[in-house]
C-alpha cells in the first residue's frame, strides 16, 4: 500500500509541470506503529532526530542515495538498551536503531501529517468508487486506443465516457421504474431531455 505514495510519486505529482496532482493514497506503517520510523521527529532544516522514547540525535552521516542526499542517523546501543521499546524497535542486539531519511522526506512528512486529518479520510472514501468507475472504463477498452493521433484518441475516451454514462443512466432509471427505452423512442419526449439530469439524483 504504501508503493503507490511513494517519496518520488508524492514530488513528482507536486511539482507536476502543468498542474499539482494531488494524490490520494496512505503511507505505509509497520507493524507496530511505535517505533515505526512516522514515530520518530525529524527536523530536516537543524538535521535533529528525536525517537518514541524521547532521545535525541543530530545526524550522524550525510550521504547520497541514488544521486541525492539524504540523512542517516544512529542512536548509541546503550541509549536504546534503556529504552522500554528496545525490543521492538531494535533489531541488532550490538547497535541502535538506524534511522534514514528519504530524498523526498519532506514531501513523505507532510503526507503523513496529511492522513491524519478527518478531510483526507473523508476524501480517500472516495477513491474506491473512482477506481470501479475507471475499471469499467478500462474494461470497455479505455486503455487501447484504436485510432492514431491524438484527437481522434480524445474522440474514442469521450464516446467510451458516453457508453458507461448511458449505462449508468438505464441502471437507475429500472431501478426507479422509468422506461428510459419508451422515453427516448417517443418524439414527444424529446424536448424533455434537459430533465433526465433528474433521474440520476
Amino acid at each position: 500500500m504504501g508503493a503507490y505514495p511513494s517519496g518520488d510519486n508524492l514530488a513528482a505529482c507536486a511539482t507536476y509541470p502543468a498542474h499539482p496532482v494531488d494524490l490520494v493514497g496512505p503511507l505505509g506503517r509497520g507493524p507496530d506503529p511505535r517505533v515505526d520510523k512516522a514515530a520518530f521527529e525529524i527536523d530536516l532544516e537543524q538535521e535533529r532526530i528525536t525517537c518514541p522514547g524521547d532521545s535525541r540525535r543530530r545526524a550522524t552521516r550525510r550521504m547520497i542515495g541514488r544521486g541525492r542526499p539524504i540523512l542517516k542517523f544512529s542512536f548509541a546501543c546503550s541509549v536504546c538498551a534503556a529504552c522500554p521499546l528496545f525490543e521492538t524497535c531494535v533489531r541488532s542486539q550490538t547497535h541502535g536503531r538506524t534511522v534514514t531519511t528519504h530524498a523526498q522526506e519532506r514531501y513523505l512528512q507532510a503526507a503523513r501529517q496529511r492522513q491524519e486529518t478527518a478531510e483526507f479520510k473523508e476524501l480517500y472514501r472516495l477513491r474506491s468508487r473512482v477506481e470501479r468507475k475507471i475499471a469499467e472504463l478500462v474494461g470497455h477498452g479505455l486503455r487501447q486506443t484504436r485510432y492514431r493521433g491524438q484527437a481522434k484518441r480524445q474522440f474514442q475516451r469521450l464516446w467510451t465516457g458516453a457508453a458507461v454514462n448511458l449505462k449508468r443512466l438505464f441502471t437507475l432509471a429500472e431501478a426507479k421504474g422509468i422506461d428510459l427505452a419508451a422515453i427516448l423512442l417517443s418524439s414527444t419526449q424529446l424536448g424533455r431531455w434537459a430533465s433526465w439530469p433528474l433521474l440520476i439524483k
